[in-house]
């Protein structure tokens, strides 16, 4: 029983950090979170990681998101472009966004779970893994600030995910 706790945990952890997509939409809502403002950099990735799983229950019980690849390439894009305006949210609306994205990155989490894991498991590992990201963003957005103009070095982090997106777009959509 304990293989099978490991393993699952493990294939939960890993399958977010095998897509590039999924690796800077997560990145981009911790630096997002950063510039929410006030405990923003804790409750923000939170929601994120709540509809997460919200998500991935949903592609293990067979619902179906359409356009959900659209909606994941197009989250790191819209993120980026987020935080190169480095607007002053009101927290709702970034908890709209992020519970958005959050659940558009969570489907195929769960549509992709293999077939000897504990569901649970799994999405405990998804879940930390997501987290991770997320944390690693709220650390690079708060170190921003040590930079004399922070607000350009987050407009640049935010063009590098939009100019990111982009390539990922036309790439896996093959618009070239």
């Amino acid at each position: 029983m304990q293989a099978l706790f490991t393993d699952s945990i493990a294939y939960g952890f890993t399958h977010p950090l095998g897509g590039l997509d999924h690796l800077l939409a997560m990145f981009a809502v911790g630096l997002l979170s950063v510039q929410v403002g006030r405990l923003g950099w804790a409750y923000v990735p939170a929601v994120f990681v709540l509809f997460l799983i919200i998500g991935g229950v949903l592609g293990m019980i067979g619902q179906t998101i359409p356009q959900m690849e659209d909606g994941i390439l197009l989250s790191v894009i819209a993120l980026g472009v987020l935080v190169v305006l480095q607007m002053r949210f009101i927290p709702v609306l970034a908890l709209v966004v992020v519970a958005v994205f959050g659940l558009i990155h969570g489907y195929p989490h769960g549509t992709e779970i293999p077939a000897v894991a504990n569901a649970f498991q799994y999405v405990i590992g998804f879940s930390l893994a997501s987290a991770l990201m997320h944390l690693i963003g709220v650390g690079v957005g708060t170190i921003c600030d040590v930079f004399p103009n922070p607000r350009q070095v987050r407009a640049i982090l935010g063009g590098a995910l939009v100019g990111a997106g982009l390539v990922l777009l036309v790439t896996i959509k093959g618009l070239y």
